[in-house]
């Protein structure tokens, strides 16, 4: 078995973020926890095949066969490792950290950075990767990089094509050398250089991402404690009706597409795309109608507010016109992700989360239009995202060429075989769900503490989800590392890693505790001028900043787990803490313990949640810590040769 790095899964986790309650996001997703049989999807893929017109399953042998001519002008870095499996059929699902993929189903861009990745590592171990030139036809450039001792220079490393097939692969053996004689080892400091570099890009985007909900709070704060209130209250209703629907039948997409394309069945990835797409917005019709219909009478007789329940209503029916738009961009992501492109929300989001900034104040505040521009600005923005992301398809000259998977709109194979789609998603829907369910109960129980607790709560939740940020963008880049590791067989590099990763927590916890305790009074001003609202804020702050101890604990040791494969271990505890201790607790404190510090009874609502933080980061952290990494490696092992 190859001892080569093998998962470039920041961009994919990135890229398939689950968003709950005010853009938090899920640490699990469902194919974390949900392996399917891939026999038996398969068959259904067969099944499916059977709809595709003659002409397109031709085109698709044809398309086929120039994947193998590509190959063969591909650099030789790279087409010496892809031939050596180029008949493997596994399913590259790209949720599952754990998954092997092998390398020629990875662009040539992910080839490289797993390259450098062990470069980097040979570097710092003092190794030299050395070539044998004597019967290369190598260019001059290769022979340039080449000392006197027949190695390379590691500052002019680079991936060039070369037309001679018995070129040698130079830096896979040198790594795999050296992995079989224990010279690869890495350090603390190296594990924390590199998880700050992943980092910083994974959080950027987690930043550009949960902007789109804060604005829409940050524009109406200053308006009324109702209408604070209310976009909270609008925003849980949607996140609990249609966006964890849309989420759920979408990730169905994660299982059917990658196999299908792994396959070379191509048109089919496009036929599955739209008969997902058209599944949804059927759903979505009944939802949105209900919305229209029922939603102000539903929520005003079940909240206790009922000007906050009438502003949620309206938030309801504007974003509507908004839902095609977020269909089209979570299915729309999914069917180039199955292709290999990852970056193509993030290009999206890079345009429209400033443009969506823009668009809110100038509806809410400079055209006048109140509290209702700001679901017009939503609206407009999940628009906006997909036709970014139909241009991107459209125009991107990425060498994979994701039109090759269109096929023609034809709308009796359109409404066929939707019961798959469905038994797929429910498992996914029901995951999806009480993965953030929990955050929208408390904001649905702080309802019930009155106006003013429940738009202090979402200035709350959103500081909170914003400091989130920077934990879950490390707890991706500590997952892959630790899976990278773990793969290439070097549990004590992955060990070292682990612990990095909770250094780096610790920094990261005292920055993110600094900046809410110290500047408690500041945010809170920026999100209201509600006197009230402020100071109720301003009392809550202190014990939230005392919460990202564990919350980015929480966060980053979930990374460590599923790089481990122990993500089933966080699943549990998550579980079990939020819903059978944080909420009851926070819930009982919140409604019967009131008192003159603690008069909102909102203190108590957020110290069950702490509560079970303090117990899912404790428990995450020692399994994480304590596991057996040698059989974790074995694991790893046995994973990838029944792949």
């Amino acid at each position: 078995m190859s001892l080569q790095f093998n998962y470039t899964t920041s961009q994919r986790r990135a890229s398939t973020t689950i968003v709950g309650s005010i853009g938090r996001s899920g640490l699990y997703v469902p194919q974390d926890f949900i392996n399917y049989d891939k026999k038996k999807i398969g068959s259904v893929l067969d099944s499916m095949e059977h709809d595709l017109d003659p002409e397109d399953e031709h085109e698709d042998e044809d398309q086929d066969q120039d994947h193998f001519n590509s190959i063969d002008s591909q650099p030789t870095l790279i087409r010496n490792h892809s031939l050596n499996s180029i008949n493997s059929n596994t399913n590259n699902n790209s949720n599952n950290t754990l998954t092997r993929p092998s390398r020629h189903k990875k662009s040539r861009r992910e080839s490289e950075i797993l390259l450098n990745d062990e470069i980097n590592l040979l570097k710092a171990n003092g190794i030299q990767i050395s070539k044998n030139i004597s019967n290369s036809s190598s260019s001059q450039q290769n022979i340039n990089n080449i000392d006197n001792n027949n190695s390379l220079n590691y500052n002019s490393i680079a991936i060039v094509d070369d037309n001679d097939n018995d070129d040698d692969n130079y830096i896979i053996e040198s790594w795999d050398d050296a992995v079989k004689n224990g010279k690869i080892k890495t350090t603390t400091n190296l594990e924390l250089k590199t998880l700050i570099k992943s980092s910083i890009p994974l959080i950027i985007t987690f930043i550009l991402q949960n902007s789109l909900s804060v604005c829409s709070i940050f524009a109406v704060g200053h308006i009324s404690s109702e209408a604070l209130a209310g976009i909270t209250l609008g925003a849980m209703t949607s996140n609990i009706t249609a966006m964890a629907t849309i989420a759920g039948l979408a990730s169905s997409l994660d299982t059917f597409l990658p196999q299908a394309y792994g396959a070379k069945k191509f048109h089919l990835v496009g036929l599955i795309f739209q008969r997902c797409t058209v599944l949804i917005f059927t759903i979505m019709i009944v939802v949105c109608s209900s919305w229209w219909i029922w939603s102000e009478t539903l929520l005003t007789n079940f909240l206790p507010d009922k000007k906050s329940a009438i502003y949620a209503s309206q938030y309801l029916k504007v974003t509507s016109f908004g839902i095609p738009g977020y269909i089209l961009f979570e299915t729309g992501k999914r069917f180039l992700q199955s292709q290999g492109i990852f970056d193509a929300s993030t290009y999206v989001l890079f345009i429209c989360a400033p443009l969506n900034a823009i668009l809110n104040y100038l509806l809410v505040w400079y055209f006048n239009f109140g509290y209702i521009g700001a679901p017009i600005a939503v609206s407009i923005n999940y628009t906006l995202m997909a036709f970014g992301l139909f241009l991107f398809t459209i125009n991107t000259k990425n060498e994979i060429n994701p039109l090759k998977c269109w096929t023609k709109l034809n709308l009796n194979k359109i409404f066929k075989n939707w019961s798959e789609l469905i038994k797929l998603s429910i498992p996914n829907l029901i995951m999806i769900v009480s993965e953030f369910l929990s955050f929208e109960i408390l904001t649905l129980l702080a309802s019930y503490l009155g106006t003013i607790p429940l738009a202090s709560q979402s200035i709350i939740a959103t500081t909170a989800s914003l400091a989130y940020q920077i934990p879950y963008g490390v707890s991706i880049a500590s997952s892959t590392r630790v899976a990278n590791f773990l793969g290439a067989q070097l549990p004590k590099s992955a060990f070292v890693t682990c612990k990095a990763t909770y250094i780096f927590t610790i920094l990261i916890s005292i920055i993110n505790f600094s900046l809410i305790y110290f500047g408690k009074s500041i945010i809170a001003n920026w999100f209201s001028n509600d006197l009230n609202v402020v100071k109720l804020s301003e009392k809550v702050f202190p014990l939230i900043a005392f919460m990202q101890i564990f919350d980015a604990l929480n966060t980053t040791s979930a990374g460590c787990l599923r790089g481990q494969g122990l993500q089933r271990i966080g699943g549990y505890v998550n579980i079990f803490s939020y819903y059978i201790v944080g909420l009851p607790l926070g819930a009982y404190l919140g409604f019967n313990f009131p008192n003159k510090e603690n008069p909102s009874g909102l203190l108590g609502l957020w110290s069950g949640s702490i509560v079970a933080l303090i117990i899912i980061g404790s428990v995450q952290t020692y399994f994480s810590l304590h596991a057996d990494f040698d059989k974790l490696v074995n694991d790893a092992v046995n994973r990838s040769n029944s792949d």
